[in-house]
């Protein structure tokens, strides 16, 4: 257990460096400005929608994912491409213990970063609107998806140098463009699972019969979700279920290659 908290320990300070994490906080806090512009420039009912319809996707959308994308890209592959992966290779450690112990690092390092621009975005929204009840819900959702993108990538970002490359050409192209043109495909978008997680806490008791205000949160969230039912459960054990998965993945690859050599 003390070497696997090592592990953690070292893999988060290394991700989280001063230069790396003053360009990320800058990126994760980008929301909160833009909605304490809008905000203090509307009504409460229009900060509330623009909070749903613009705020809210672009933390989970934008933001977070990039966070995730290059915190977790660079959990083992910046290891094999600085060659320092052997030495823990050496370690009488199981390979899939080691990816675990990475994965949490590089996790906890994305969601400490865009967890902030998230708080930074309810607050800004609570200030302008008066309006404190998605906090939880947003924090939540951002965990989620931060969890679901840093278990691709880090897979991703061991087997190529190219994984932010590739990484933010996934973002662009599936997860904007066609899960959002495509019902059909909508449940595999990554940061709509961290949606859903925020649909199911601040919506969930109105979604099927709902009037007046509620109704056009419901609205709002049901065109955001693109046909992806709302539910933090739902969306967790899906994010769960793709972090196990990388898991095995990476400790096969990991055993596959010859790391100390």
């Amino acid at each position: 257990m003390t070497r696997i908290l090592a592990i953690i320990r070292v893999t988060v300070y290394q991700l989280v460096g001063r230069r790396r994490s003053i360009g990320l906080l800058v990126l994760a806090a980008a929301p909160a400005l833009i909605m304490l512009l809008v905000g203090y420039n509307t009504s409460e009912s229009e900060a509330l929608e623009f909070f749903r319809t613009g705020a809210l996707p672009l933390v989970l959308g934008v933001t977070t994912p990039i966070i995730s994308i290059i915190l977790g890209s660079g959990s083992l592959g910046d290891e094999r491409s600085a060659k320092t992966i052997s030495y823990l290779a050496l370690r009488p450690i199981r390979r899939e213990v080691i990816a675990a112990a990475k994965l949490g690092a590089a996790w906890l390092a994305s969601f400490l970063v865009a967890g902030m621009g998230a708080l930074l975005t309810a607050a800004a929204l609570g200030l302008t609107a008066g309006s404190w009840g998605e906090l939880f819900g947003l924090m939540v959702a951002t965990a989620i998806t931060s969890l679901g993108f840093v278990a691709v990538m880090q897979v991703v970002g061991y087997i190529t140098d190219r994984a932010v490359v590739i990484g933010l050409a996934y973002l662009l192209i599936w997860e904007g463009i066609v899960t959002g043109a495509a019902d059909q495909v909508a449940t595999t978008s990554i940061w709509r699972m961290g949606a859903s997680a925020y649909a199911g806490i601040v919506a969930g008791d109105h979604w099927g019969e709902a009037f007046g205000l509620e109704a056009q949160v419901v609205r709002d969230l049901r065109d955001l979700l693109s046909g992806v039912a709302p539910g933090a459960f739902g969306a967790a054990a899906k994010v769960l279920g793709i972090a196990i998965v990388s898991v095995f993945v990476l400790g096969y690859l990991m055993r596959d290659r010859d790391l100390v050599s």
